[in-house]
């Protein structure tokens, strides 16, 4: 990246900004083949890190160029609005569009945790520069929103500043907090909890409903996040991986889950239910695997999902098509049934309407839909924040990834706080309930390495 290459895209988006009258969006993109999101993420430990399969795609940005929160249930439909009209006239210098990265709330009507205070109920970022990998290799991004009364020198100028500081990799020594006090539901409260919407099952009033727990752990130092990305990193089988970072809180995750993925009006989701663990041999994984594709209860539950995802999806696409039946998704720790689903966008459609009209699936919410939010609101004892609902991606070309935020912690100074859910239906036994969360949280408490001394 040079000052004179910023500068002429600067002053070709400030010619617009001044014509216009309204914030125009710059976008210059290089190759940067040295440069590795991951060793950048450990290094700042800031920011948004990305790195998901099928497509294949990382990402790490730093800094704000621009952002937007928005509140209530048109949130998303906020989101939409402003960003596609910032990037109306967007000027690109490169083969990559501006993109803009963030989240939402799992519920906006559930009052907010104080610990989830920094996470707005949708709040997305353009990073002020943005580094990807993908099949095309590693190219980076600066990305700016230049005003009818910006200086384009001196935006160049602070960008090129800001480019040093994330070549500058300025690490402090990693530190290895013990656990002061762990604090989670015991397991007897917990599994009354199951017992509970059981019997709402068997009057009837649900079909289904994923309950959460929540355990926090307080801590005599703060954790590093890169190294526990690192480690979330070098076992992530088939997950992928988040981290977005608000003022000194980070909610990081290793989910097995996506929600929407959304390429040149292309959709591609899955129905992610059912459960069961790994087998400690190959044999008896498989043996395991062979018993939940012939699970009734776990088939079951999974078809409850494909059904509403496609119920969900069918009124802003054409297309579309789901898998005949389930197959494994094999994680950590953790296997699951899973179902592909595709379909294209109907004329007029974006990918954050998908968001809005799949989002709570019933793999994180329950069925029906407004009657397990209410059983969950009533029964379950804690603020998700974030942790069940959709962080991602969304360029201005309208494409975009998007993630259920699943296996997740948020970790603020002192604190960590760890999720993790199971659907609950007719048949299920609130201890192998228990024992499901139990497996989930697994992998997130490996990666955090928190001990007690």
């Amino acid at each position: 990246m040079n000052e004179a290459a910023l500068l002429n895209v600067f002053e070709a988006a400030h010619q617009l900004a001044l014509e216009y009258q309204r914030p125009v969006v710059a976008v210059s993109s290089r190759p940067a083949p040295t440069l590795d999101p991951l060793v950048l993420y450990e290094a700042h430990r800031q920011g948004f890190f990305w790195c998901t399969h099928s497509p294949r795609l990382a990402l790490f940005g730093l800094g704000s160029a621009w952002q937007i929160e928005a509140s209530g249930p048109q949130r998303l439909a906020e989101v939409n609005r402003q960003w596609f009209a910032l990037c109306a006239d967007a000027v690109i210098d490169g083969p990559h569009p501006p993109l803009l990265l963030g989240g939402m709330r799992f519920d906006t009507q559930q009052p907010c945790a104080p610990h989830w205070a920094p996470f707005a109920d949708a709040s997305f970022h353009l990073a002020q520069w943005l580094l990807s990998e993908d099949s095309d290799g590693r190219w980076l991004r600066c990305q700016c929103v230049v005003e009818p009364g910006s200086d384009p020198a001196a935006l160049a100028h602070a960008s090129l500043a800001a480019y040093q500081q994330l070549l500058a990799s300025p690490r402090s020594p990693a530190s290895c907090p013990a656990v002061i006090e762990r604090t989670a539901l015991p397991a007897p409260q917990w599994q009354a909890k199951v017992t509970n919407a059981l019997q709402a099952i068997d009057r009837g009033d649900l079909s289904k409903v994923v309950l959460a727990r929540h355990i926090e752990y307080q801590l005599d130092a703060a954790l590093d996040s890169g190294a526990v990305m690192r480690r979330l990193h070098e076992r992530r089988n088939s997950s992928h991986l988040f981290a977005l970072h608000r003022a000194e809180s980070c909610f990081m995750g290793a989910t097995p889950e996506r929600l929407l993925n959304c390429q040149a009006g292309h959709l591609r989701t899955h129905a992610l239910a059912g459960s069961a663990r790994r087998g400690p041999t190959p044999e008896e994984d498989q043996d395991v695997g062979a018993g939940l594709l012939a699970d009734p209860k776990e088939l079951h539950e999974h078809q409850l999902v494909v059904q509403t995802i496609l119920q969900g999806l069918s009124g802003i696409v054409s297309n579309l098509q789901a898998a005949t039946r389930p197959e494994l998704l094999k994680l950590a720790t953790v296997q699951h049934l899973s179902t592909p689903i595709s379909a294209r966008l109907e004329e007029g459609r974006s990918l954050l309407d998908g968001i809005q009209a799949l989002h709570p699936t019933p793999a994180v919410g329950g069925l029906p839909g407004a009657t397990a939010m209410d059983f969950i609101r009533r029964h379950e004892g804690f603020d998700r924040g974030w942790y069940a609902a959709p962080v991602g991606w969304l360029d201005s070309r309208g494409n975009g990834d998007f993630l259920v935020a699943l296996r997740s912690a948020l970790m603020t100074p002192l604190h960590c706080h760890l999720f993790a859910g199971c659907g609950i239906v007719q048949g299920s036994r609130p201890a192998d309930e228990y024992e499901e969360t139990q497996i989930k949280l697994a992998s997130m408490e490996q990666a955090l390495q928190l001990f007690t001394r």
